[in-house]
């Protein structure tokens, strides 16, 4: 598979350490929490949340845009800002922290870079703006007013992260292909629908407990034979664990692959992106299916099976 992060790992390490310099630059203290901010998403950091399309988008644009080495650096640092702005917002919603004041401060300073950066590459007059304004009004609406079980349509799962696209398009805009952006948006959101499976696969636990949208639940709360019925916790385990709900879930990242292979435009590093979500959530439903073919053989032959490989792993 196309290697859709390492060919860009030394571009990465000069884009983030130019985020550094512009956040050493805020006032203190909020310089200082603007460091440990950044650090919890650099991928570059071994304990860091990975948020790869974030800052690699614009790179991967790279087949249909053929733009400068800055000016991939210059929208991946723009989007770096995006992605800390926006997350900050969505911690806010979720939860009230107690440094709420500093991360609400924090935030505009965030925004104010990223505001920026991209007036330095693009004029008043440019259609990026246009575009600015549209994904951002698409974010709010997404987040303000989400269905309470989700949703398994690519592009209305993408509008929670429609920002992101601020990258890929404004790499077409300065590429002169603005025709371009309706498909490559499609591209997009078919691979931010798949990001946001395979997240609500990884939290649907933790969203079930404080009843967050989650698409995963959503689809199991959909088959179900009683849908005026609220799924208690071990409904949906059930339906993971016994009616192979996961491999249902995972063929629907799949499909998202086969929707983007039908584009016209070709970004191979999007599509490797793509195709490695979908593998993971197949890889997940691959390992439930098999416990559960042990389980039925008995449980010691589970017991075997899962305490050998703890040992292997070892």
């Amino acid at each position: 598979m196309m290697p859709w992060r390492s060919d860009y790992e030394e571009e990465l390490a000069v884009v983030f350490e130019e985020a550094e310099r512009l956040i050493a630059a805020y006032p203190a203290p909020l310089n200082a929490k603007g460091q440990a901010y950044l650090q919890a998403f650099n991928p570059l950091a071994p304990s860091s949340a990975k948020n790869h399309i974030c800052y690699l988008l614009p790179f991967w644009t790279a087949p249909v845009t053929a733009l400068s080495a800055e000016h991939y650096r210059a929208l991946s640092l723009g989007n770096v800002f995006v992605m800390l702005y926006f997350f900050i917002q969505d911690d806010l919603m979720d939860d009230a922290p107690a440094d709420l004041k500093e991360q609400l401060a924090l935030g505009n300073l965030f925004h104010l870079s990223m505001l920026d950066i991209y007036r330095s590459m693009f004029e008043h007059s440019s259609p990026f703006w246009h575009y600015y304004n549209e994904y951002v009004r698409n974010w709010s609406l997404a987040v303000a007013y989400e269905h309470p079980m989700g949703s398994l349509d690519p592009a209305r799962l993408a509008s929670k992260a429609a920002p992101v696209k601020l990258a890929s398009t404004g790499a077409l805009l300065l590429a002169g292909k603005p025709e371009l952006e309706s498909e490559v948006s499609r591209a997009v959101d078919l691979v931010l629908g798949t990001l946001q499976f395979s997240d609500d696969w990884s939290d649907w636990e933790e969203d079930f407990e404080l009843k967050n949208a989650n698409s995963l639940i959503g689809m199991i709360h959909a088959e179900s034979t009683d849908q005026s019925t609220p799924l208690s916790k071990e409904d949906v385990k059930n339906a993971l664990y016994i009616g192979d709900a996961l491999t249902r879930f995972a063929e629907l990242a799949a499909a998202n692959g086969h929707l983007l292979d039908e584009l016209r435009v070709r970004l191979p590093h999007l599509s490797a992106f793509q195709a490695h979500l979908a593998m993971q959530l197949a890889a997940g439903a691959d390992k439930l299916m098999h416990n559960k073919r042990l389980l039925l053989q008995g449980g010691f032959s589970y017991w075997i099976e899962t305490n050998f490989n703890s040992v292997e792993r070892k």
